[in-house]
C-alpha cells in the first residue's frame, strides 16, 4: 500500500503493474476481472505527467468499454489518445496506431459500415505517414473490411497486395494473411485457390508452435472439406482446431471451432434426406446436434459482432427442424435468420452505405474542381502582382539619377519578383497537397460503390464463414491487431527502437512541422514568414579564450552553454536554427506563428544572460557573451539534400547579427522594430542611432529587465 511520502514514482510504477494485470485479463475476454486494476491504475495516474502510461491506460479503457458492449465509451478513450496525438503532444505512435485499429475494430462490430468506412480511411492515412512499412498491417484491415461488406474481389485484392507489401517471407504475418486470404477464397468458391494459399502454412504454425493460428489453418481446411461433401475429413480437421484453440481468448476460437462441428454435423445428416426423416436413431442424433448449435447460438447471440454470421446458424436450425418435422420451430429459425441477415446485409443497409460513399466521392471531385478554380485565381493575382512590380520598377528607373541607384532598383525589383513567385508557388503546393491527400483516399475506395449495388442485387446467397471473417474477425481486430501493441512490442523491439531514433534524429534537425511533411511528401517547400525575431548570440573573445582554456575544456564549455540554450529555446518556443562556431542563432515565430514572437525572444535573451552570469560569478573564466534580435520578415525552409538542414534567409537575418556585432558584452540589444513590440514589457534603454556595417545607422536599444 503507498504511503503519504510515496514518490511520483513509486506511483507509476504501481500503475504499471495495474495495467500490466488488467491487460492479462481483457486478453482472455474478461472485462469484468480487469475493472479492478484499470480502476486502481486511474486513480493512480490521476496527477501523472507519464503521457504514454495514460494512453495505455485509455487503450485499455477502450477495451473494456468494447467488451461489455458499451462502445460509444470505448471510442471516447481511443479518440483521446487520437486527440493527443492530433495536438502534437509527444504521445508514443504504436499507442495511437493501435487506437486506430481499435476504433475501426469498434464500429467494424456494430455494424457501422459508414463510422467503419471513415475510420479506416484514417488509420490507413496515420500508416503512410507514420508507419509505411506496416502499410501490409493496414491493406490486411482492408482485406478484412472488403470481405465481410461482401465485396470479395476488393477483399482478395486487399490481402494479396498486404502479401506483396510484407517484406520478409515466411514470417508470420506472410502464413497468416495466406489464411485469411484462403478463408475469401473459400467464400468465393474458388476452392482451388483457398487450397493454394494454405500450402506450407501449417508446417510453419507447427515449427514455430503457433496453436491459435494452427488451427485456424485446421479450420478453413475444414471449410474447403465441408463444401467439398467431405464430411469426414472435415470433421477430423475441425475436431484438432478445436483441440489446439486455448481455452480462453478474446476471440472465443474454441467456441468458433465447436459451432462449426455442430454445422458439419448437421449438414452430413442432411445429405441422406430419406433415411434421416424415417430412422429413429437419426432422428436422435439429428435432435441431438440440433440441441447442441441451439446452445452454440444463444451463447453467441450476445457477443459484439455476432451478426456476421449467426444467420448461417439460423437457417442450419430451420433446415432441421423441418427435417425432424417440428415447423412451427423451423418457421421461426428461418425468420430468425432472415432478420439477422437483413441487419448486415440488408438493401436498407448496402443502399445507406453507397450513398454515403457516393456523397464521399462527391466532394473528393468537388475538391478536384475547386483545386482547378483556386490555381487559376493564383495565378491571376500573381500576374497582377508582378505587373505592378514591374510598373513602380519602371516609374522609379526613370527617375533615377544614377547608374548605381540604377543597379539597385534592379536587384530590388528582382527580389521583390522572386518573393512573389516564392509566395504563390507556396500556396500552389498547399492546396495542391491537400487536394492530392483527399484524391488518395478516394483512390483507395474508388470501386467500392459498385460492388455494394451488385451485393445489393444478390441477395439470394449469405456468407458461410462469416465466423472467421467477421464477429471472432471484429473481436479478433482487438486480439490480433489491437493487442498486437503489447505481443509485437516483443518482436519488433529492435525495429521499433530504431525507427524511434531515427524520427528523434530528424526532430533533432527539424522543427516537427516540417519533419512531418518530409515523412509524408518526401521534400518540404520553403516558406515566407511576415513577422519572426531572429536572436543571434557571440561569445566575446572566443578565440583567445580557446588558446587559454585547451581544445577540449573548451568544447565542454561550448557544450555546457549550447544545451543549457536549448532548454531555454525550448520553454519559450523558440525555434534553434543552427551554430556557427562560437554563435548560436535561433528564431521566434516560426514555423508555427506567434504574436508573442518579440517577446518570447526577449525573455529567451535575457534568461541566457542571466545562466551566463551565474556562470561567470561561479568561474571567471567563464565565456561572456553579447545577444542581438531584431524583427522582421524572413524565408525558412530546408536546404541541401545530404546533410541537409533547416534554415532561415533575409535581411532580418542579417540585421540581427548586426545587433550582435554591435552590441556590449553582458547586454541585450535590439534593433528599433522589436522595441516598438517589445517596450510596453520591458525596461529598455535607447542607445540613439549607431553605424552598422553595410547597413547604415540604425536605432539600437538595450533590453534591462521585464516590466
Amino acid at each position: 500500500m503507498l504511503t503519504a511520502n510515496a514518490t511520483i514514482d513509486d506511483k507509476d510504477k504501481l500503475a504499471s503493474m495495474n495495467v500490466w494485470m488488467a491487460q492479462q485479463h481483457l486478453m482472455k475476454g474478461k472485462p469484468d476481472g480487469a475493472y479492478p486494476y484499470l480502476s486502481k491504475a486511474e486513480k493512480l495516474l490521476e496527477n501523472s505527467n507519464d503521457i504514454n502510461q495514460a494512453a495505455v491506460l485509455n487503450y485499455l479503457l477502450g477495451a473494456y468499454y468494447f467488451l461489455k458492449k458499451e462502445t460509444q465509451k470505448g471510442e471516447e478513450y481511443y479518440k483521446k489518445n487520437i486527440d493527443s496525438y492530433t495536438k502534437g503532444k509527444s504521445i508514443d505512435k504504436n499507442l495511437v496506431l493501435a487506437s486506430y485499429q481499435s476504433l475501426f475494430s469498434t464500429n467494424f462490430a456494430q455494424n457501422n459500415l459508414k463510422n467503419t468506412f471513415e475510420a479506416l480511411n484514417k488509420y490507413y492515412d496515420f500508416i503512410k505517414i507514420n508507419f509505411p512499412d506496416k502499410l501490409n498491417d493496414a491493406n490486411f484491415m482492408l482485406g478484412i473490411f472488403y470481405v465481410t461488406s461482401r465485396d470479395f474481389k476488393k477483399g482478395i485484392s486487399a490481402f494479396q497486395k498486404s502479401l506483396s507489401l510484407n517484406k520478409k517471407e515466411n514470417t508470420l504475418f506472410d502464413a497468416q494473411a495466406k489464411t485469411f486470404l484462403a478463408l475469401a477464397y473459400v467464400e468465393s468458391n474458388k476452392l482451388d485457390s483457398a487450397k493454394y494459399y494454405l500450402k506450407g502454412n501449417k508446417e510453419y504454425f507447427e515449427k514455430t508452435g503457433n496453436n491459435p493460428l494452427l488451427a485456424q489453418v485446421y479450420y478453413t481446411n475444414s471449410q474447403i472439406q465441408e463444401k467439398e461433401k467431405d464430411f469426414d475429413k472435415a470433421e477430423e480437421n475441425i475436431l484438432k482446431a478445436i483441440e489446439l484453440a486455448p481455452e480462453e481468448d478474446i476471440q472465443k476460437a474454441k467456441s468458433t471451432y465447436q459451432n462449426q462441428l455442430y454445422i458439419i454435423k448437421l449438414s452430413k445428416l442432411f445429405q441422406d434426406s430419406l433415411t434421416l426423416k424415417t430412422d429413429p436413431k437419426k432422428q436422435n442424433e439429428l435432435k441431438g446436434w440440433l440441441g447442441k448449435l441451439e446452445n452454440s447460438s444463444k451463447d453467441i447471440e450476445g457477443n459484439m459482432g455476432a451478426q456476421y454470421g449467426l444467420y448461417e446458424n439460423y437457417e442450419k436450425l430451420a433446415k432441421g427442424y423441418e427435417y425432424a418435422e417440428n415447423y412451427d420451430l423451423a418457421l421461426s429459425y428461418l425468420k430468425k435468420a432472415i432478420a439477422s441477415k437483413n441487419v448486415v446485409y440488408g438493401q436498407e443497409k448496402l443502399r445507406e452505405f453507397a450513398d454515403f460513399e457516393s456523397e464521399y466521392e462527391m466532394k473528393i471531385e468537388k475538391s478536384r474542381i475547386k483545386l482547378e478554380e483556386e490555381t487559376k485565381r493564383l495565378e491571376l493575382e500573381k500576374q497582377i502582382e508582378l505587373k505592378a512590380i514591374k510598373f513602380e520598377f519602371e516609374k522609379k528607373q526613370a527617375l533615377a539619377k544614377t547608374e548605381e541607384e540604377k543597379k539597385r532598383l534592379v536587384l530590388e525589383e528582382e527580389l521583390k519578383r522572386k518573393l512573389i513567385l516564392l509566395k504563390y508557388e507556396e500556396k500552389q503546393k498547399a492546396i495542391t497537397l491537400k487536394f492530392n491527400q483527399e484524391k488518395e483516399i478516394a483512390r483507395i475506395n474508388q470501386e467500392k460503390k459498385d460492388a455494394l449495388a451488385k451485393a445489393e442485387i444478390e441477395n439470394s446467397r449469405y456468407m458461410k464463414n462469416m465466423w472467421a471473417l467477421g464477429m471472432a474477425l471484429s473481436l479478433a481486430l482487438l486480439g490480433f491487431a489491437g493487442f498486437s501493441y503489447y505481443q509485437k512490442q516483443k518482436d519488433n523491439k529492435k525495429i521499433a527502437y530504431e525507427k524511434r531514433k531515427s524520427d528523434e534524429l530528424l526532430l533533432n534537425i527539424l522543427p516537427h512541422e516540417v519533419a512531418e511533411e518530409l515523412k509524408l511528401n518526401g521534400e518540404s517547400s520553403a516558406r515566407h514568414y511576415d513577422e519572426v525575431s531572429v536572436l543571434f548570440t557571440d561569445f566575446v573573445n572566443f578565440t583567445q579564450k580557446s588558446e587559454e582554456l585547451g581544445v577540449q575544456k573548451m568544447l565542454n564549455e561550448l557544450n555546457v552553454c549550447f544545451t543549457e540554450f536549448d532548454k531555454i529555446m525550448e520553454k519559450y518556443g523558440l525555434e534553434k536554427i543552427k551554430t556557427i562556431g562560437d554563435a548560436y542563432l535561433a528564431v521566434s515565430g516560426l514555423p508555427s506563428t506567434n504574436v508573442n514572437h518579440a517577446q518570447n525572444a526577449v525573455n529567451a535573451g535575457l534568461e541566457i544572460l542571466e545562466f551566463i552570469n551565474k556562470k561567470k560569478s561561479l568561474n571567471e573564466n567563464s565565456f561572456e557573451i553579447r545577444i542581438g534580435i531584431h524583427s522582421g520578415p524572413v524565408i525558412a525552409g530546408i536546404v541541401g539534400v545530404k546533410k541537409f538542414a533547416y534554415d532561415i534567409w533575409g535581411d532580418t537575418v542579417n540585421t540581427a547579427a548586426r545587433m550582435e556585432q554591435n552590441g556590449v558584452k553582458g547586454r541585450l540589444n535590439v534593433s528599433g522594430s522589436t522595441y516598438a513590440l517589445i517596450h510596453e514589457k520591458f525596461d529598455c534603454e535607447h542607445r540613439g542611432k549607431i553605424d552598422t556595417k553595410g547597413k547604415g545607422a540604425l536605432d539600437m536599444y538595450f533590453v534591462n529587465k521585464s516590466i
